[in-house]
């Protein structure tokens, strides 16, 4: 279900200057009117800055140098009414809607400051509005410009080129494709921008497979690696059975000959050491009445005599077992060299074995080549691996890539929707008595480059153009309404018989229950006024707004006398 707006009324208050503009909305036709420079496209470019479109800000510099607020008050028609009130005070934003508290937003100015942001969400939520745009190589919701660019068409370059009433949209990645798919119901914005996310990875894992595979097929040592790997793999299994027996048995044999050596070689020293005691024993110390080294005297007691004694003979029992023990361990000295001979026989079976094996050849590869490219075997696993984690990834990725429509369909759905906007526009084109163009692109909504014409042809082409993809997206059923400004639809050096070809269109293909406000040029000593045309093309059923009286210039604000004082204090209320 379409969710439809129309403005209520429109209020402008300069406390500085004590001025103020006051304007109450038909729901139909609206007509803006004014002497040129009376202040017509002021009126228009306010209520765009009053929803926080700062593209506006630089066309109203002067205005906004006198401190003005603005309030515009609308109704949202959807699944329930709302009722919704928006003031504008430079960086401030207030929005109450309904008797819900009001919602503000402080720091607006720049288009990206974070309240800013926060602002466009809230619009986006009331407005049911989801488009998301490529932003730095990544979907964010798109702007309020965005928003509002279907349903206005500015004086200045808004009647040169579609689509274009705005500034910056032009710069934004795939533009113009995104804004069509989105207002035409092709593509689901958040079905995009999860879509987009999935392509980009699918794409990313298809490369890695592409390089992995170009690995393999061009490097010939994994290639022969992988066709010899088996065969020397079973040689290499039959070598390390033995090997581990011989090898294991060879070190128990040295451990076993390293341990009789040690033993001996301690035998042997502590042999040495109970010589020399027993030498040092032999100089019999108790024989001697006098010092050896002294003139003093020297008396031995029974005890030290004992003492004496008792060491000469642990000395001589300790030598005779040491020498006991040194001999069985030299009689088995036959052992050792039957140890030592069968280490020399394995080291040789081991050193015959791996020489063997070093050797072994298969087409013209040694072992020893082989183990060298194992690395690469192994890489050519490490590989395949890869390759099948990839697969199996491209694979789960394409699996929920099925569930969107595919480019196929959505070319197609652009191609449906490229001629039906063809057929509408051609027709609204031959009421506004333009010439045929000579190319069909021209026609096409998703081809159509800068149109083929000029002067009161290109705007009758616009205003065409414009009617055409309005009456398109309204059949898709997400799609917002909001009320169509046209500024300036006499932009230019009209005859009459254009104006009136003009008006003609807009009173018979312009939707009764969408909002229109429209701005033309009007003076008092204007044969054909804005009245008259009221009268002569819209029943005299639409509002007129006239700006200045017809006279003045840079008149949107006038002296202010009082008459909206409660409305004004509400309206400052929704500020505090």
């Amino acid at each position: 279900m379409n969710i439809s707006v129309k403005y209520n009324r429109f209020f402008a208050y300069s406390a500085k200057e004590k001025k103020y503009s006051y304007t109450e909305f038909s729901e139909g036709v609206n007509i803006v009117h004014g002497k040129n420079t009376s202040g017509k496209s002021t009126f228009i470019q306010a209520i765009l800055y009053t929803f926080g479109i700062n593209d506006e800000k630089r066309k109203l510099e002067e205005l906004l140098e006198d401190g003005v607020l603005f309030r515009l008050d609308f109704t949202i028609y959807a699944n329930r009414k709302k009722n919704v009130s928006i003031v504008r005070d430079d960086e401030i934003i207030a929005i109450k809607i309904d008797q819900f508290p009001t919602v503000k937003f402080i720091g607006i100015g720049g288009n990206k400051s974070r309240e800013h942001i926060k602002l466009k969400k809230f619009l986006s939520n009331i407005f049911e509005f989801s488009l998301h745009l490529e932003y730095e190589n990544e979907y964010k919701p798109a702007s309020i410009e965005a928003m509002f660019l279907p349903y206005y068409v500015a004086q200045d370059v808004g009647w040169v080129y579609r689509h274009k009433s705005f500034r910056g949209l032009d710069f934004v990645k795939n533009f113009k494709v995104d804004f069509f798919d989105y207002y035409l119901g092709i593509v689901n914005n958040f079905d995009r921008l999860e879509k987009s996310s999935l392509e980009k990875k699918k794409r990313a894992l298809e490369a890695k497979s592409k390089i992995i595979h170009q690995l393999e097929k061009s490097d010939e040592e994994i290639k022969l690696s992988k066709l010899k790997d088996e065969i020397f793999t079973a040689r290499t299994l039959e070598y390390i059975s033995p090997y581990k027996e011989n090898k294991s048995r060879l070190i128990e044999l040295e451990k076993e000959y390293l341990s009789v050596c040690n033993k001996i070689t301690l035998l042997e020293e502590s042999r040495k050491v109970l010589l020399r005691v027993k030498r040092s024993l032999n100089k019999d110390i108790l024989a001697n009445e006098e010092c050896p080294t002294c003139t003093h005297k020297l008396s031995h007691t029974v005890e030290d005599t004992y003492n004496y004694l008792q060491d000469v003979n642990d000395t001589e029992k300790q030598i005779k077992e040491l020498n006991g023990n040194i001999k069985s361990l030299k009689g088995e000295q036959g052992k050792l060299n039957s140890i030592l001979n069968e280490m020399n026989k394995k080291k040789k079976v081991v050193e015959q074995e791996y020489e063997t094996l070093i050797n072994y050849t298969v087409d013209n590869t040694t072992f020893e080549s082989w183990l060298n490219t194992k690395v690469n075997t192994k890489f050519s696993g490490e590989l395949k691996s890869k390759l099948g984690e990839i697969t199996s990834e491209i694979y789960d990725t394409t699996n929920k890539l099925e569930k969107f429509k595919p480019d196929d369909l959505i070319k197609e759905e652009r191609n449906n929707a490229s001629y039906t906007f063809k057929g509408i526009f051609e027709k609204y084109l031959k009421e506004l008595k333009v010439k045929p163009f000579g190319d069909i692109r021209f026609y096409l909504l998703y081809e159509i480059p800068a149109l083929p014409t000029q002067g009161v042809e290109l705007l009758k082409s616009l205003l065409a153009y414009n009617f055409a993809f309005i009456k398109l997206i309204k059949e898709t059923d997400y799609v917002h309404v909001l009320p169509l400004m046209l500024d300036a639809i006499f932009e230019g050096d009209f005859e009459d018989e254009s104006k009136t070809e003009i008006l003609n269109f807009i009173k018979i293909y312009h939707s009764k229950n969408h909002q229109l406000i429209v701005s033309i040029a009007d003076s008092k000593t204007n044969a054909n006024s804005a009245q008259m045309y009221n009268e002569e093309y819209f029943n005299n059923q639409a509002k007129l707004i006239c700006i200045g009286n017809n006279t003045e210039r840079r008149a949107f604000l006038s002296d202010y006398d009082g008459g909206y004082d409660e409305y004004l204090e509400e309206t400052i209320n929704l500020l505090s």
